[in-house]
């Protein structure tokens, strides 16, 4: 960050030189005013960067709430997601999430006891796997099963949920535990299809301006990269309410 701001400072500390004497300085001496002028006021270079920042901030929210009114339809209202949760809920939730990521877990842990207290909360599982090869392999099965089992597709996620870390060798074995046909399953999960719709997630993730899981987010641009305690999560589903 501060070498781009010294990128856009040093030609703005040049407007301050007269053109001639800029053209008779060799880039050295150039270098060297600017730097004592940073040496004189340094406060110009930390005001600099915390305009970057607040430029970089303004920026990214604004691209967020377009990226959000644009692919509203594919975050809230694809038939093909996992749902947990009331599936009719009047209060939607998307939700990114790894089942390899630590964070994940603890919202998860969350994310059951609060379903237990919102019987109308219905969360949009946007399965992706960007934590490695066991992780592709397991948002895979998942979104088999949010397809081929939808009825059961909680079951499975919650099974995934529970393991320290999943690996592929233990997916059928999970698969099976939660009520499924592994075999199948794994075969759906191999397909084409199920390949394009990782795909889809991750590109809606990456679209948003995304870069970890969890990452929950609401129809009303409400947006929470992280895990978050119950009681936070109590008081966003309060403001959706109303």
């Amino acid at each position: 960050m501060k070498h781009r701001a010294l990128k856009i400072l040093v030609p703005m500390l040049a407007m301050g030189l007269a053109a001639p004497a800029m053209a008779e300085m060799s880039r050295e001496e150039f270098q060297q005013r600017v730097r004592e002028a940073l040496m004189a006021e340094p406060e110009m270079l930390r005001d600099a960067i915390v305009k970057l920042e607040e430029n970089d901030r303004l920026a990214q929210q604004a691209e967020f709430a377009k990226q959000l009114k644009e692919q509203s339809a594919q975050l809230f209202d694809n038939k093909t997601d996992g749902i947990m949760g009331n599936p009719n809920g009047k209060i939607e939730m998307v939700y990114f999430t790894d089942y390899n990521c630590p964070y994940c877990h603890r919202l998860n842990q969350t994310l059951v006891k609060i379903i237990k207290d919102e019987p109308e909360l219905k969360i949009i599982v946007k399965d992706i796997g960007i934590l490695g090869p066991d992780s592709v392999q397991a948002a895979r099965l998942a979104l088999a099963a949010a397809q081929d089992a939808p009825k059961q597709y909680e079951e499975l996620h919650q099974a995934l949920m529970s393991q320290k870390r999943v690996q592929a060798a233990a997916l059928a074995t999970i698969a099976g535990k939660a009520g499924l046909d592994a075999r199948e399953l794994q075969a759906r999960a191999d397909s084409n299809e199920i390949a394009d719709k990782l795909n889809q997630n991750l590109t809606l993730f990456r679209a948003l301006g995304l870069n970890g899981t969890p990452a929950l987010v609401f129809p009303d641009g409400t947006l929470v990269p992280g895990a978050i305690d119950e009681a936070g999560l109590k008081d966003i589903l309060k403001k959706q309410k109303s």
